[in-house]
């Protein structure tokens, strides 16, 4: 597998082009903007774009669409069944995505938003707003932050300290370092912690 980052000044966000081994079929994860630099990686590498991935409807990851599908016919993929105003395939846990020789798996982890996923492709997470190095996702109210840090706890770090982490914003980082370090996770104030048992 080849995977190309590339960074968004606007939203100070990441996309990623990822291709497989035998095929030209490539995936976009979370385009905040198409611009000539995504274009050319596109073009370059002779890639044919199959799949759009959204891990949430926010701004800074969807913004490319648009222009994106006027250049290229991919299917999109996101927890909701329209994304400005495009349809799109929605996807549930544990669903998997097939484009050319990459599978990549679903995992949903709602708390920054309720449509908050992470796609898994081998020991690469791509995990939008839900985790970076160092960081968990916003989230609107207690409860939220709550859930989200359950969900983390519960489907992302039992995969293994060595799945590296392609977060939305910020660095990539390895789950065996956040689960160590990220003080989100691993310090939760008093009323959090006496709230946990809601979930």
């Amino acid at each position: 597998m080849k995977l190309y980052p590339h960074y968004v000044v606007v939203g100070f966000s990441n996309s990623y082009l990822i291709s497989g081994k035998e095929s030209s079929q490539a995936v976009i994860i979370d385009p905040g903007r198409f611009d000539a630099k995504m274009l050319s990686l596109i073009e370059n590498n002779k890639l044919k774009i199959c799949a759009i991935l959204l891990t949430n409807s926010n701004k800074s990851h969807v913004s490319g669409i648009k222009t994106l599908l006027k250049i290229y016919d991919a299917k999109i993929y996101s927890y909701h069944a329209s994304i400005v105003g495009i349809k799109t395939i929605p996807v549930r846990d544990r669903q998997q995505i097939k484009c050319g020789d990459l599978t990549f798996t679903v995992i949903e982890t709602p708390g920054h938003s309720a449509d908050s996923v992470v796609y898994r492709l081998g020991n690469w997470l791509f995990t939008g707003d839900t985790l970076s190095a160092g960081l968990t996702g916003t989230t609107p109210h207690l409860q939220a932050h709550i859930l989200q840090l359950k969900k983390i706890r519960e489907k992302l770090l039992p995969l293994g300290d060595e799945l590296i982490v392609f977060p939305g914003h910020g660095p990539p980082s390895r789950l065996g370092l956040e689960r160590r370090f990220n003080v989100m996770l691993n310090e939760l104030c008093p009323r959090a912690r006496s709230n946990l048992s809601f979930f």
